[in-house]
């Protein structure tokens, strides 16, 4: 068994938009503060081929992850399967679509991406070696609050005490203060790593316009420069209810806050390194299913009616297309326009009384005693422990974003009926999950036992 390790730079030209911090922002991309990478690994056990591919990017809607694993799979030589994709989740990437409103995607940089993602697969694959795996889970604390429990990360407390390195959050049975490395080194040289950490890269704002791969990405630059030759891949974690505790601040402090938690998570994984030990990895081997979760069950009719009464408000004397003009939080103008785009697009996707359920892509990758278990959605964090405890594998890592976009959130913040629940999936243009918190632990044990 060979493994290899391999980057493509996946970098926007300046002016396309950016994606996230909220709807219709026309956030275009005014300076690189750093590159963005696609990060590859690929193993060759007999002639199976397996790649694992990490995007700094904020997600990849399905159409555009297919095409990726395709592309990758033309160029290596393996299954479209055995390509093992997901994203950072930095908001200070370029849109490439899947969320509607959330930054215009740019024709030339998607028509291209799956090319320049590839580069990265066949680099790995061409620097194949023998290895020899370690492992090891180190604390990381004070770099992640739950936003759902927790107070926010933006407009509580002043900045230093935020950043200051005896920070914790008020809930931190919240949130997950562990990095998880898993290191490859050859000859006693690090080639390769990858880091499993749950939190949103979002330290920035609406008022920043630079790119950047946000504080994981620039901790695996970070490690990288540390370790000449090496390359760094960040997994998201079930992420979807953690941020960081700086958010939503003027471009200074988002520069201050990039620069403090870089050097915080880079430190949490330079000591994962430290602690590593050595594993024994008999086999890697990768399964991908689309899953189908029961959805609400909107009707025709209804929805049409959610239509016209928000077209009705979009058509009166005195509109304005300001986004922010509304009822703040989630019934400004900006999120009204989305909802309405939402609608549309799933009134658009009935086959007669028949509401649309597009399917959802979960993945598993099992590298020896640690499997790696994906879905494409922002998996909440109260559901990785389930997840964790039906595993049969001694290490079980929860993924985010594994080719998709949208939430899995819990049963608290699904009956809120709030952000999570009613407003991203139609920010996808999609209906929401019913039982989402209950399926996608279930399709991720069945994953983890097909891996055994």
């Amino acid at each position: 068994m060979k493994t290899g390790f391999g980057q493509s730079d996946i970098t926007p030209r300046l002016g396309v938009q950016l994606a996230g911090y909220g709807p219709y922002r026309n956030r275009a991309a005014q300076k690189i503060t750093a590159p963005l990478l696609a990060r590859a690994m690929a193993v060759t056990q007999g002639r199976r081929r397996t790649i694992l591919l990490n995007l700094e990017l904020c997600g990849t809607p399905r159409g555009l992850a297919q095409r990726i694993r395709a592309a990758v799979a033309a160029r290596t030589g393996c299954g479209v399967d055995e390509v093992f994709l997901t994203a950072t989740h930095t908001h200070s990437g370029p849109s490439v679509g899947g969320m509607l409103g959330w930054g215009e995607a740019d024709a030339m940089y998607v028509e291209t991406l799956p090319t320049r993602v590839a580069e990265a697969a066949v680099r790995a694959l061409a620097a194949q070696t023998e290895v020899e795996w370690r492992y090891a889970e180190a604390p990381c604390e004070g770099i992640a609050i739950n936003r759902e429990t927790d107070r926010g990360g933006w407009m509580f407390d002043p900045i230093e005490a935020r950043l200051a390195p005896e920070f914790r959050p008020a809930r931190p049975q919240d949130t997950d203060p562990t990095v998880r490395v898993l290191a490859a080194y050859a000859r006693g040289r690090l080639l390769g790593v990858l880091h499993h950490f749950g939190c949103h890269a979002v330290v920035g704002s609406e008022q920043t316009f630079d790119v950047h791969g946000d504080f994981v990405g620039l901790a695996s630059a970070a490690i990288e420069r540390a370790q000449p030759g090496a390359t760094a891949l960040f997994l998201p974690g079930a992420m979807g209810d953690i941020n960081p505790p700086v958010v939503h601040r003027a471009a200074a402090e988002t520069r201050r806050g990039l620069r403090v938690l870089t050097q915080k998570y880079a430190a949490a994984i330079k000591q994962g390194l430290r602690l590593a030990q050595p594993i024994t990895v008999d086999a890697v081997r990768g399964v991908q299913h689309d899953a189908r979760f029961t959805r609400k069950a909107w009707t025709k009719a209804w929805v049409r009616r959610r239509i016209a009464e928000l077209e009705k408000g979009f058509a009166a004397p005195g509109v304005t297309d300001d986004t922010k003009v509304g009822v703040p939080p989630l019934r400004t103008n900006g999120l009204n326009m989305a909802r309405l785009e939402g609608f549309r697009a799933v009134l658009a996707g009935f086959k007669g009384a028949q509401g649309p359920n597009p399917p959802v892509r979960v993945q598993g990758l099992r590298i020896g005693p640690v499997v790696l278990l994906g879905v494409g959605l922002e998996v909440f964090h109260s559901l990785q422990a389930p997840i964790v405890r039906g595993s049969p594998h001694a290490h079980t890592w929860v993924v985010s974003l594994t080719g998709g976009m949208g939430y899995a959130p819990d049963a608290r913040a699904s009956a809120k009926q709030g952000y999570t629940d009613e407003l991203v999936p139609l920010i996808v243009g999609e209906r929401p999950f019913a039982k989402i918190h209950a399926e996608v632990p279930r399709a991720l044990i069945k994953l983890a036992r097909e891996l055994r």
